[in-house]
């Protein structure tokens, strides 16, 4: 409810002529949990002693606090304290300009928080890739020096997740070899070379163990005709 004041007003206005005032009374105190429901809210803390402005930012959960930006810098405040919504627009004004700058502050001491971990977790990530590769190479050491078997090296390598120990022999190549063909009416030297370098093969299904995957030949062919 409003309050009306009547005062006299100059002689210019009218003699004996009042003039009604309407005074908007000032906001009444209420518990720091109450205006935190509105985060971003721009507020007068009253303390027994001493009132000061700040921001509300959220409530702590469980713990009967309120965080609240004072000065650009971050405060636990009672929720019980007293408090009252700021209502001068110079002061609300300032209030959030200090809160955005905070907000701009934390959010990149947040995004370089976020890339140091992901540096150290690479860090952690690369040395205990590095510890498990010496532990593999110092096991299949013991193993070449007659201290383990391999079906013992492999059990161990298995166990923890490392690729089993699995000898190979590099083998180089070369072959070299000719055959006639019997063309076909109109089959020149040419089609004749293009058939062998695309459909000449490698036979290995009579070694053991050949790892087909890792198979690589090139085949190159000199075609030239001749007379039986």
């Amino acid at each position: 409810m409003t309050d009306t004041l009547h005062q006299p007003v100059s002689p210019a206005s009218g003699s004996g002529t009042l003039r009604a005032l309407t005074a908007y009374p000032h906001p009444q105190p209420q518990p720091l949990a109450q205006l935190s429901a509105a985060p971003g809210q721009a507020v007068t803390v009253l303390h027994p002693d001493y009132r000061e402005n700040a921001v509300v930012l959220s409530q702590v959960d469980g713990s009967g606090l309120v965080r609240v930006l004072v000065d650009g810098q971050v405060r636990n405040l009672h929720a019980d304290v007293d408090a009252m919504p700021v209502t001068d627009t110079a002061i609300a004004l300032d209030l959030t300009r200090q809160a955005v700058a905070w907000a701009l502050t934390a959010q990149q001491d947040a995004v370089d928080e976020a890339h140091a971990l992901v540096v150290q977790c690479d860090e952690l990530r690369q040395r205990h890739i590095g510890e498990l590769a010496e532990i593999r190479a110092y096991a299949i050491d013991r193993h070449r020096d007659g201290d383990i078997c391999r079906d013992g090296l492999n059990a161990f390598l298995t166990r923890f997740g490392l690729v089993p120990y699995q000898p190979r022999h590099r083998v180089r190549f070369t072959i070299s070899g000719s055959c006639d063909v019997i063309p076909d009416v109109g089959v020149s030297v040419g089609d004749t070379g293009y058939d062998v370098r695309e459909y000449l093969r490698l036979d290995t299904d009579q070694v053991d163990g050949v790892d087909e995957a890792t198979v690589t030949f090139d085949v190159t062919a000199q075609v030239e005709s001749h007379d039986a």
